[in-house]
């Protein structure tokens, strides 16, 4: 437990990514401040478009709506976005998003289109949202998967945060603090931002203290976590070019919560004390505007994250034998790694005659982990019969590295037809450069290196969309996709230890790939903003944890009542059908509005075939809200439920049920002063003080909570 002082690929020529959908037309997934036309996006075809013209299944979560947000997690202003869900892997701290049933290991983060790759993620579980949410403009989230424009880890979708760049004067910016009672935490943030002649800049930070959270049932201990955040942006324009300079750190400390009901352990204790992200990026862009070439645009970044992990097991075993009686078990581990990226994207636009719009480019970037491991087993007879401690000390190197060539190509063949098609390229190398291993025990030491274990992989994905716009207010549109995700360097090459088991990687994994189909339509008119998507997936070579078994990849150990011993395989499959919806009707005074999904999962193991995989059939939200424009001050309010159907998972070894939940919550927002600059957002959750946690999360939801945030912008 933390303590609280302190607190607070040139191929194709005519070539795009598409998927089809249906982007709700909103700037949040509850409120339409502005129109299709008037939202601007990057993230759907790497270049700047309207909302309404976008190829891809995207919403948007504006700057407003991140300051009216009174959360203390930025994963939470994405759970209500149609097919994303929130999952923890019981840190409070690090909460992840999943999107149409992927898991986060599947998911690509983007920061200003820059990758946030992270090789020491296994099962279903990637880095984290490591972002200062006060250095965000907006939040772009993509449904579906994306590999062909931004690269592997994009089968279930990509997540692009877009920072503040310069501003419309030379100084504005933000101060805000929330407090929120679930937490009994605080979270502060300043930014600053503006133009001065030819010169853009933007500064920013926060910090956030959050405490046990609370529940119905009492505050959980180990529920507690800090994180902080900095950033820095300088740009420079002058003719046709622009110049940018990026640099930001991002820095939590947080520890699993354990529910022990059993008393299956004597002690249990996982804790990441340090998980910090530094970057530096650089960008360039030429505005060309020549007949045919339209831009050019460079990006490279150099980024480094760091990671402590320290894991505390003990358990008493009964053993049927009168020398022993029974044996207790102590396991203790400590990690260090550290992972070193860089990467550099080159990006052309191009107009082509017959109303062709080319982007064409290559991208580059190279991952190393460094990793040391101290891991200790102490065995003890309750006789006192034996002690036997054997420590283990290791040291890997590896690196992978990843050169693409994409292109995507919109072509406008009729009045109201538009065809989009894309492919990209992927040369993939990965390299297992040192493994050493020493094994202390009482007899004596043992000594084990090895290293020079190479992988290599190429793939070509493609994509194709067709979308038609004939009617008033609505567009159609079909598409097909596919998916790739490569082997994480832990997964290939690492052993890792966790909760008194052992993981070994396996050079002879398989890269995971899908198959994805969409048909969606978007509606604009007589006061209605209606979105819709209807969505089917084939996954396949899922990379999943077996029990081990004597193979050589595990050493020869076996999975016994003594010790966990696992290691990585391709053997998992899904196919997944589901419908997104989100609606809104602004004709009274009182605008209604749902947002939801519907999905069935089905999972395919190696012994197993099931329905049963975890996933509410129906998640989503409905509310009404009502916006008071008076002279001292313009009032929001929004009362909303928000709920989940029941699921089973039926994956594992054991059947866990999850049962379904709803949630009443009311939020206000207010801004007053001579220009509005003032704010102070109120948000009340789960009124009813609902006993609940959701399928893909760990640790209880908290009850009836208040969440006050103060803001004045500049």
């Amino acid at each position: 437990m933390l303590p609280r002082n302190n607190q607070r690929p040139f191929i194709l020529s005519a070539l795009t990514l598409c998927m089809s959908g249906a982007a709700f037309a909103a700037t949040s997934p509850t409120h339409a401040s502005t129109s299709d036309e008037d939202t601007v996006i990057v993230t759907a075809n790497r270049t700047e478009s309207s909302l309404w013209d976008s190829p891809a299944t995207i919403q948007v979560i504006d700057r407003q709506t991140l300051q009216n947000s009174t959360s203390v997690s930025i994963a939470d202003d994405l759970q209500d976005i149609p097919g994303v869900e929130v999952t923890d892997n019981a840190l409070a701290g690090r909460k992840q998003i999943r999107i149409r049933g992927e898991a986060s290991s599947r998911v690509l983060i983007l920061i200003d289109g820059q990758v946030v790759s992270y090789q020491r993620a296994g099962q279903n579980y990637g880095a984290g949202l490591l972002i200062d949410e006060s250095a965000l403009e907006r939040i772009e989230v993509v449904k579906g998967p994306y590999s062909v424009l931004y690269g592997s880890q994009a089968i279930g979708g990509v997540v692009n945060f877009i920072t503040k760049k310069g501003g419309d004067k030379p100084l504005g910016g933000s101060v805000k603090a929330v407090y929120n009672s679930a937490t009994a935490g605080w979270e502060e943030s300043a930014a600053a931002w503006g133009s001065i002649g030819n010169f853009d800049y933007r500064i920013n930070g926060s910090y956030s203290d959050q405490g046990d959270r609370d529940t119905p049932d009492g505050r959980l201990p180990n529920t507690n976590f800090r994180n902080n955040g900095q950033g820095v942006w300088l740009g420079y324009n002058f003719d046709r070019h622009k110049i940018g300079l990026s640099l930001d750190r991002y820095k939590l400390s947080t520890q699993t919560w354990f529910d022990d009901p059993e008393g299956q352990f004597d002690d249990f204790s996982v804790k990441i004390p340090k998980l910090e992200r530094e970057k530096i990026g650089l960008f360039y862009d030429y505005a060309a505007d020549g007949d045919y070439l339209k831009n050019i645009h460079v990006d490279a970044y150099s980024q480094t994250i760091e990671r402590k992990f320290e894991n505390r097991v003990k358990t008493t075993q009964v053993i049927p034998s009168p020398m022993i009686k029974a044996l207790t078990v102590s396991n203790q581990t400590n990690t260090n790694d550290k992972q070193y990226t860089q990467g550099v994207t080159l990006q052309s636009n191009f107009s082509l005659p017959a109303n062709n719009e080319l982007v064409i480019g290559t991208q580059y970037q190279h991952d190393k982990i460094k990793q040391d491991t101290d891991g200790s087993t102490r065995q003890t007879a309750a006789t006192g019969f034996f002690d036997t401690q054997t420590r283990t000390l290791s040291y890997n190197e590896a690196e992978q590295s990843n050169t693409s060539l994409f292109a995507q190509n919109d072509w406008r063949f009729a009045d109201d037809w538009t065809w989009t098609v894309g492919a990209r390229q992927y040369w993939l190398s990965s390299k297992l450069k040192r493994n050493d291993t020493q094994t202390l025990q009482s007899s004596g030491s043992t000594w084990q290196s090895t290293g020079g274990n190479s992988v290599h992989d190429d793939e070509l994905v493609t994509s194709t969309s067709l979308r038609y716009s004939g009617f008033k207010d609505l567009e159609l549109r079909a598409a097909y996709a596919q998916g790739y995700v490569f082997p994480t360097l832990t997964q290939l090459f690492m052993q890792t230890s966790a909760g008194g088991s052992v993981t070994y990687g396996n050079p002879n994994l398989k890269a995971e790939h899908s198959n994805n189909y969409e048909l969606g339509a978007r509606y604009k008119g007589n006061m209605w903003l209606i979105d819709g998507a209807i969505y089917y997936s084939e996954a396949k070579d899922y990379i999943a944890s077996l029990a081990c078994s004597g193979q050589p990849v595990c050493s020869g150990n076996t999975t016994s009542s003594r010790g966990g011993y696992y290691y990585y395989d391709n053997i998992d499959r899904a196919k997944t059908w589901g419908m997104e919806l989100t609606a809104e009707y602004n004709g009274w005074a009182v605008s209604p509005y749902l947002s939801g999904n519907l999905i069935r999962r089905q999972y395919e193991g190696n012994t197993l075939k099931t329905w049963d995989t975890g996933e509410p059939t129906l998640t989503g939200r409905v509310g009404l809200k009502h916006t008071w424009l008076m002279n001292a001050a313009n009032l929001t309010s929004d009362v909303f439920i928000r709920a989940a159907s029941s699921a089973k998972d039926n994956t594992g070894t054991t059947e866990i049920n999850y049962p379904g939940w709803a949630t009443l919550n009311l939020a206000f927002n207010t801004e007053f002063g001579p220009q509005d600059q003032y704010q102070v957002n109120l948000a009340l959750n789960n009124l009813t003080d609902k006993r609940y946690r959701t399928a893909h999360e760990s640790i209880p939801d908290a009850g009836f909570n208040a969440a006050v945030g103060f803001a004045w912008n500049f």
